[in-house]
Parts: structure tokens; sequence; C-alpha cells
């Protein structure tokens, strides 16, 4: 009676234990991507739209995007087109097994033709589909203090993203 006892506390535990060596294998899930690096694109409604790059190295993470940003007044009078560089600062806030969620900070320069300078402040979400591949979406506020004078309204300010990122 012992040895059967034993024998059905082994298989009943011998489950568990596979899922335990499962989870230690990928302990975060999906969306634990420290010390990787991801190139996507990135689209930001008034802010650096264009070819985007991440590194996280914790749950602190660098994020850089070179871009094309337009300018209208009106039509196509009074508009400009120029080439800028936008780099963030991000920190993962909350984290599930496939999802992120992040505040980020950041400034974009101008490189050619783009006379604005923006700071800007970002809430935002990564979902992973795989461990090399997300999508993810934006809010924020960009001040633009390049401008004269400095101004801030929230309809010009506030702003929305969608980004995606494959990372290797």
């Amino acid at each position: 009676m012992k040895k059967t006892a034993s024998i059905l506390a082994l298989a009943a535990t011998l489950p568990l234990a596979m899922t335990t060596m499962a989870a230690a294998q990928d302990p975060e899930g999906k969306a634990h991507v420290h010390g990787k690096f991801g190139v996507g694109g990135l689209v930001d409604s008034n802010g650096m739209s264009g070819l985007n790059f991440r590194y996280w190295i914790s749950d602190f993470g660098l994020q850089g995007t070179v871009g094309m940003d337009y300018t209208g007044k009106n039509g196509l009078i009074d508009s400009q087109f120029g080439l800028g560089l936008s780099l963030r600062g991000l920190y993962n806030f909350a984290r599930a097994n496939d999802t992120n969620m992040y505040i980020g900070a950041g400034v974009s320069l101008g490189l050619i033709d783009f006379d604005r300078t923006l700071i800007d402040v970002v809430l935002g979400v990564e979902h992973f589909f795989t461990h090399h591949f997300s999508v993810g979406g934006q809010v924020g506020f960009h001040l633009d203090v390049g401008s004269d004078p400095i101004g801030f309204t929230l309809g010009n300010n506030a702003s929305w993203g969608t980004a995606f990122t494959f990372y290797f």
C-alpha cells in the first residue's frame, strides 16, 4: 500500500514539475525582451514618424526614430517637409505575459529643413504576438520649444501613435 501511494504521489506531482521546468525556461513570457534590440516602424500623429529602433536594457529601454515630418498650414501652401531624429527613454511599469505598459519621455530634433524641437511625454502599450514581434500604441503630449512664442494648446500638442517592432 505504501508503494502504491508513493507512485500515485509521484505521478500527481510530475505535471507540476514539468510546468515549473517550462516556466523556468521563460519565466517572463513573450513580453520579456531584456537585452534585445528591435527595428520597426512608428507613426506619431504630432511627433516624429519613421524607422524606429528599440533596445530594452531591463524595464528601462531606449528608443530612437529617424523619420520625416510634414508641417502644413493651408494644404501645400506654407508647407514644410523635414528630416529629424527622435530620442526617447522608456520605462515598463506594468507587465503581463504578452503585454508591457510603459511611460516615456524624450526629444525630437530637426536635421534637415525641420525647424521644430519637440519635448514629449507618452504613455504606451506593447503587445507581443511572438518572442520577436510586437505591435503597440501610445498617447502623449508634445511641447514645441522651437517655436516663437512657446505655447501649449491641448488640441495641437496631444498625439497618438502606433508601432510595430521586430526583435532580434
